[in-house]
Formats: structure tokens, sequence, C-alpha cells
């Protein structure tokens, strides 16, 4: 639900049942996870370490030819997707591993290949009548519920693997469902059961050698990284969310000295990713305030301390791409290039778009709404080519849809507006609870409203034409999967009242 109203979001029964068993085991310590700053080979040794020591671990056998086609499918077309914004090879290698050889992520990774599936076809639904199994993805989520709950009672490395993994591919499915609330349930699940990691695994473990513990705890890195990106991502689309490494504030890592670099793409984007939700957590304030206060730009010094740790990240990243590296150039970089300078750059201008002119002061930011349009249509570009086709694609990822969106809503230039509308409507691109046709549609509904005026059948020439009182300050929606429909509430700047309207996609 983009920009939406407060939602109450808890942690679904297994999650809090782990989060209970945890806190018995021990002190809390920081959790281990992958470091940020190694080549790829450091991940492809400790990934061969997850193949080697998880056990006596098979692959389990095909039931029938449903499971047959949503493996294929989950392997060659979800992974794929699943974290395409950020590539990482043992990532995807892990996934598909443990999809071939622990039941519970087995029919986890079934269920998700279906739901995509039936998104990218939708007369796969009609086939599901037939009341087979394999057509079934409820019927696979739910098995795996049920074998995630009759795991063996008391904590070990594996279980915890295991549940962080299921969890993370329930966040993805109910996604994709439309189930956008039950979606965060188990994010935020996800997130507090990796946060008391080391509460969950005792130390005098002696059930694993060395090796498997090892292995074990190598994939809770992994999947930690992949579900904590997420949780920062979330206050792109929930106003009243705090991402978890915002909340503590002795998680948040420090940038390095502005005269260094970044040592790895990931780790310039773990840096942004905490400024830009710092950002997005002072923009979604604004979206709070009663329509009858005053809003108030946020203190010089937070806005002073944010700008410069974005001018920062920003030497710090180009001083890496200046200096090179040799494990992380290639084609699957360039569109990563792209999207976080995009991502920072929407940011930066976010951030110094707070002004006593309120609506008015966007239209100072003309240049960076170009240069953001100039790099979302470089990754649109790319994720066309690595689509390989203009059909419908998914990632829990947020990547270009809410910047879109931010520049289709704020700029009131005409031209850059319709090439925002060009770009989204080009390819259906679904991201988290970011949909690209929905995003477009409320999009045009802004235009229709803010140049309304200008007269019928005419396009507004400038962005002088639009007048303060005409412009949108503030709006969230809703979408209801099941009608199609966006339900859509929004206020004038200067003007008091909720506007509420229904919009067909």
């Amino acid at each position: 639900m983009p920009l939406a109203s407060k939602t109450e979001i808890g942690s679904s029964g297994y999650h809090n049942e782990n989060a209970t068993r945890a806190e018995s085991c021990g002190s809390h310590r920081p959790c281990n996870t992958i470091s940020a700053y190694q080549p790829k080979q450091w991940y492809g040794k400790y990934h061969d370490s997850i193949r080697q020591s998880l056990g006596p671990l098979m692959v389990l056998p095909v039931t029938g030819p449903g499971q047959t086609e949503a493996i294929c499918f989950f392997e060659y077309i979800s992974i794929k997707h699943l974290n395409e914004y950020h590539p990482c090879d043992s990532w995807r290698k892990t996934l598909m591993f443990f999809s071939q050889t622990v039941p519970s992520v087995r029919y986890a990774a079934i269920a998700l290949a279906l739901v995509y599936r039936n998104s990218l076809d939708r007369e796969a639904s009609d086939r599901a009548k037939d009341g087979s199994l394999g057509n079934t993805p409820l019927l696979y989520y739910n098995r795996a519920i049920q074998l995630l709950l009759n795991q063996e009672v008391g904590e070990n490395t594996e279980t915890t693997a295991i549940t962080l993994l299921v969890c993370y591919l329930f966040t993805c499915f109910d996604h994709l469902a439309g189930n956008y609330v039950q979606a965060m349930m188990h994010l935020r699940g996800g997130v507090e059961l990796s946060r008391h990691i080391d509460k969950a695994i005792p130390k005098d473990d002696n059930t694993y050698d060395d090796a498997r513990l090892s292995g074990a705890r190598t994939l809770i890195g992994q999947v930690t990284r992949q579900i904590r990106r997420l949780d920062m991502q979330a206050v792109t689309f929930l106003v009243d969310w705090t991402p978890a490494d915002i909340r503590e504030e002795t998680l948040v890592p420090q940038l390095p000295p502005s005269n260094s670099a970044f040592r790895s793409f990931d780790q310039a984007a773990d840096h942004l990713y905490i400024l830009v939700g710092r950002v997005m957590g002072l923009h979604n304030k604004e979206q709070q305030i009663p329509q009858t206060s005053k809003i108030s730009p946020p203190p010089s010094s937070l806005k002073g301390i944010l700008l410069k740790e974005l001018e920062t990240w920003s030497s710090l990243f180009e001083n890496m791409l200046q200096q090179g590296s040799s494990y992380e150039t290639g084609s699957e970089t360039d569109p990563l290039i792209s999207l976080l300078r995009l991502q920072h750059t929407i940011a930066w201008t976010l951030l110094n778009s707070y002004g006593p002119g309120r609506e008015m002061e966007y239209d100072n930011f003309l240049p960076q709404f170009r240069q953001c349009v100039a790099l979302a249509g470089d990754v649109a570009a790319a994720h066309e080519r690595y689509s390989g086709s203009l059909k419908p694609t998914f990632t829990p990822e947020v990547g270009i849809v809410p910047v879109l969106y931010i520049i289709g809503a704020k700029c009131r230039h005409p031209a850059v507006r319709r090439e925002v509308l060009r770009i989204l409507r080009r390819q259906p691109i679904r991201e988290a609870v970011w949909d690209s046709i929905s995003a477009a549609r409320v999009v045009e509904r802004i235009i229709e409203i803010e140049e309304g005026e200008s007269g019928e059948g005419e396009m507004t020439q400038s962005m002088e034409q639009i007048a303060v009182w005409q412009r949108i300050e503030t709006l969230s929606w809703i979408h209801v999967v099941s009608a199609a429909r966006l339900d859509v509430r929004y206020t004038f700047c200067t003007r008091e009242g909720v506007h509420i309207e229904s919009l067909m996609i």
C-alpha cells in the first residue's frame, strides 16, 4: 500500500514461537552476517561449505509433473528476478540447493513458483480447477508451514537457517498474491528472528560438527542480508514503518572517510539504503500531519547531517568506480550503478525540497528530476534485456517504480511526467507492493487533476501554469486486488479537506 496510512503489522505465530524460545538461549551478541567487503571468490568458498556440510542431504524426489514444472519455473524464472537489482550468484545457488533438499523450502518454493506463473498466465487458474495438488499454490504454502512448525523441538543453527529462508519465500509469495499485510508480517517476523540469531543458537550445541555449523551460519548470513534489505526498503510504501537498522542506532554503520572508497557494491548499497530510509522517514512524517497543521521543515541540524552523509556517500561511490574492482565489474553491475545513482539523487532532491514554498519548491529541481528519469530509463532498458520480453516480472526488492511515482507526482513539467508514464507502462513490473501499472494510473489521475484548469484537451505547457492551490500535496492509495481497483486519498496544498475516490486499473 504505497504511502498508506498506519497499518498494524505484527509477527506470525511461528516467528513468535521462535523468538520466545530464543530468549532463553543465552545473552545477545551482534549477529553474524556475510561481510560485504569480500570478493566473489569468498562467497563461492562459503557457498561450497553450505553444500558440503549441512548433513547428509539428498535431492528430494519429484512426485508429479506439477512439481517438475514448478521447480523448473522457480529455477529459471523466479530466482532470476528475486534479486535482479543486486545480483548474487551464490544466493541464487543457495535458494536452488535448499529447494532441492529441504522439504519445507521445497514446498515454499513451489508455492511461490505457482503463484508467479499464475500472475504471468491467467489461464493457469483455469487449469487449477482439475483439483490436482500441483496446480494449487496455497496447498504447498500451507504444507510448508506445517513442515516448518513440525521441526524438532529445540533450537539449532540449521533450524534457524531454514526458518529464515522459508520466511523470505513466504514474504515473496504474499507480495505476489496481493496479501500485503501478511507479507509484512512475515518480513517483520524474519527481521525479529534475524536480530536474535545468537540467542536462538545455543553456544554449547554439540549436535553438529564445526563444518556443518559454519555452513548453517553462512546461510543465515545470506538470508539475513536479503531480509534486512527488504526491511529497509519498506519505508517507501509504509509511512509508519521504521526499519530495525534505523531503530537501533548501534546497528547503523558509519560511513568511511570521504577521501576513501567503498570496497564493494554491497557495502555502497547497504549504506545508501540506510540514508534513503532516514530521508523517507522524514518525508513520510509529512503524510501523517493533520491537514489543519502547518508543515514545518525538518530541523536544520538533521537535514544538514543527512545532506553531508549523502555527499560523502556520493564521493565514496564515485571513488570506487574510478578505482575499479577486479571482482565486481561487468554487465551485471551497470544497471546497479544507475540504480544506486538514481536512488541517491531522488533522496537528495526530496531532502532539499523542504521549504516555505511547499509544493512550489519542487520546481527548483527540474535538472535532478530529468537526471532521475534518464537513469530510470537506463535501468528499465537493462531490465527489459534481462527479462528477454515485455512480460510482467516480480522482485521483492524496491527499484525504479517508487522513484518514478515520486517524479510523476512532484515534478510538474509536462514532458517529464509523460516520459515517466511511458517507462511505467512499457513493461509491467512489480517491486514488493509497488506495481508499475497502478503507479502509472495514479500519476495519470494526478495529471488530470492538476492540469485540468488549463483547458479541455489541452496539455499544460509549463510548471508555472499549475498554481500552488491546484497541486496535490499528500496522496496514498490501497490496491484492492480482487476488484482491480485503487482507493485513493489525497489533499491539496494550502487547502483543507481530504478527497477520496476510486480508480479502476
